[in-house]
């Protein structure tokens, strides 16, 4: 029933994308987006040096909370009842800036005049997904087919560098020549002085003297995970000079309410970049953080307690937890060993601070200068 829903919905959309693809393409950059966060810079670079660029927002509400903040000429919430303006948006925009997985593209070939960027919402990936997701091996053949049309039509596909474009053709199904290595936006500010304010909010508010910060920063799942279990684990180090933020995925952020001392619970006010500035050590799972994070060559640890299951759904890759130089466990007597050697930290710091070199291609921090330039000044 959903799949008949679906295709119906599909096929009034591509009726609707070819009668507009018959209107003139206009100088407009449509910002189509799930998470924002990597996209939001491009939109900020236009607005101050391309003024006269009108700039059009589809967002997913759930995640992004304050669309106002883009300033963009016209923003819509993404649902599918507005398939209609939707698609005269994709038709008509000379430019088209995703973040996601947009199931749209599969009845929407790239016209000809416009340009589509993919500016994936992850660094590089620990998880199965796309093709070689559990899920995408249990659809039918003709799912299957669909999802490949969209990734096909995703353009050009931003990455840090060539190892990660490696690591995203096989579930994209994607030749390397759609890939640009010009970096990751959303990672830019940590390099120039955008970020001094937002730090220093943040240290007055969580570093205090003599107590170092840990961020724990577990990924999302498609079942009831055991990051509660972890947090009453990690509680035992707020005795051992450690203050923990707790940055949870926004859904299963409503499990958890209890707040212990020298344990906080961070909001979306600022995101997992931003609380990234004050961290000493970061714990995480089969999250992508840590293919940011090496920027700031801060020590990382994999704690992995329900890895059998994760295993199976959506699945993490064959060389878990390569390429990360991080250590991987399933037990919290190893977390504690690492925490409290100060050898051990120092050593994955030295590893984070190599492996940012072999992920990245470019120099970081101008990763929106390479994209803006490359689309908006043609100077590549």
């Amino acid at each position: 029933m959903r799949e008949s829903i679906v295709q119906i919905y599909l096929l009034l959309f591509r009726i609707f994308y070819r009668i507009f693809c018959l209107l003139p393409v206009r100088p407009v950059t449509l910002f189509w987006v799930t998470y924002g966060d990597n996209v939001k810079p491009i939109n900020d670079a236009l607005l101050t040096e391309f003024p006269n660029e009108k700039r059009y927002l589809i967002y997913d509400k759930k995640f992004v909370k304050y669309p106002e903040a883009w300033s963009a000429e016209y923003a819509l919430p993404y649902r599918r009842l507005s398939f209609i303006r939707l698609a005269y948006l994709l038709a008509t925009s000379k430019h088209h800036f995703i973040d996601n997985y947009i199931g749209e593209y599969s009845v929407a070939p790239i016209r000809q005049g416009t340009k589509r960027i993919q500016l994936w919402h992850a660094a590089g990936t620990l998880k199965k997904f796309g093709l070689t997701s559990s899920k995408s091996l249990m659809v039918p053949k003709h799912v299957l087919r669909r999802f490949k049309r969209v990734y096909q039509r995703y353009g050009d596909f931003i990455v840090p560098g060539g190892a990660c474009a490696k690591q995203f053709m096989g579930p994209h199904d994607l030749p390397r020549t759609v890939f640009k290595t010009f970096g990751v936006p959303r990672t830019d500010y940590w390099f120039d002085e955008q970020h001094q304010h937002t730090k220093k909010k943040l240290h007055d508010a969580y570093v205090k003297q003599e107590r170092r910060i840990l961020l724990y920063a577990p990924t999302y799942r498609e079942y009831n995970g055991m990051e509660g279990q972890t947090i009453r684990q990690l509680e035992q180090l707020t005795d051992q000079g450690w203050t923990i933020l707790v940055k949870l995925h926004p859904t299963v952020r409503s499990m958890f309410t209890h707040q212990k001392k020298h344990v906080h619970f961070v909001t979306d006010e600022y995101s997992i970049n931003d609380y990234l500035l004050i961290t000493d050590v970061l714990i995480t799972d089969y999250s992508s953080i840590p293919f940011e994070s090496c920027l700031l060559d801060v020590p990382t640890i994999l704690y992995t307690p329900d890895i059998d299951t994760y295993r199976q759904i959506p699945g993490i890759i064959d060389s878990y937890p390569d390429p990360l130089p991080v250590t991987c466990t399933n037990q919290f007597d190893v977390i504690l060993n690492w925490i409290n050697s100060d050898a051990a930290l120092e050593e994955s710091r030295t590893a984070m601070e190599k492996f940012k070199t072999v992920w990245y291609t470019e120099q970081p921090g101008q990763a929106t200068r390479r994209i803006v330039d490359h689309y908006y000044r043609k100077v590549r």
